[in-house]
């Protein structure tokens, strides 16, 4: 079984970006959408299970404040949130391969869960302690840190499951 996930576009680019006029606390934000595909299910040997093969959408919702300089390390550190949450997709992907019940209303719900836990319990406080680390990028110790820590994690998907200590 093989579910992939499909980042578009896999770098950001400022034309990425939504000017609007004001942003709580900095100077660009980034939102992860993830798009599950809606397949049928299969049956094996009695339990249901999600599609053989499919892909995960990740897709940006990226704003930036109107008149903030949009500088490449500004860009750099939202790439960085950009790609944690391709590294959530991954794990998502992981986790649904796994998933199976004894009936589809059953494995829809955890389906629903998964999705959930990963998007919303998961992915938030890695978010957040990168910031925090990075003082939204005006840490430049601790952004090529993280950089480090994104990197090396992206070059060991689908296995990597943790960012800096926290579950993905």
């Amino acid at each position: 079984m093989a579910i992939t996930v499909a980042p578009n576009p896999r770098t950001l680019q400022w034309r990425n970006f939504r000017e609007v006029p004001s942003l709580p606390d900095e100077d660009a934000h980034i939102d992860i959408d993830f798009s599950v595909p809606n397949r049928p299910f299969r049956s094996v040997n009695g339990r249901f299970r999600m599609a053989e093969t499919f892909q995960i959408g990740v897709a940006p919702v990226a704003t930036v404040r109107r008149g903030a300089s949009q500088t490449s390390a500004l860009l750099a550190h939202e790439q960085g949130h950009y790609d944690i949450g391709i590294l959530v997709a991954h794990a998502m992907a992981r986790d649904f391969m796994a998933l199976e019940a004894d009936s589809v209303g059953e494995l829809s719900t955890a389906i629903r869960d998964c999705f959930n836990r990963h998007r919303q319990t998961l992915m938030r406080p890695v978010q957040q302690k990168y910031d925090l680390d990075t003082n939204h990028s005006q840490n430049a110790v601790q952004q090529q840190r993280w950089d480090g820590l994104i990197r090396r994690c992206m070059g060991s998907t689908p296995t990597c499951d943790r960012l800096d200590n926290l579950q993905l």
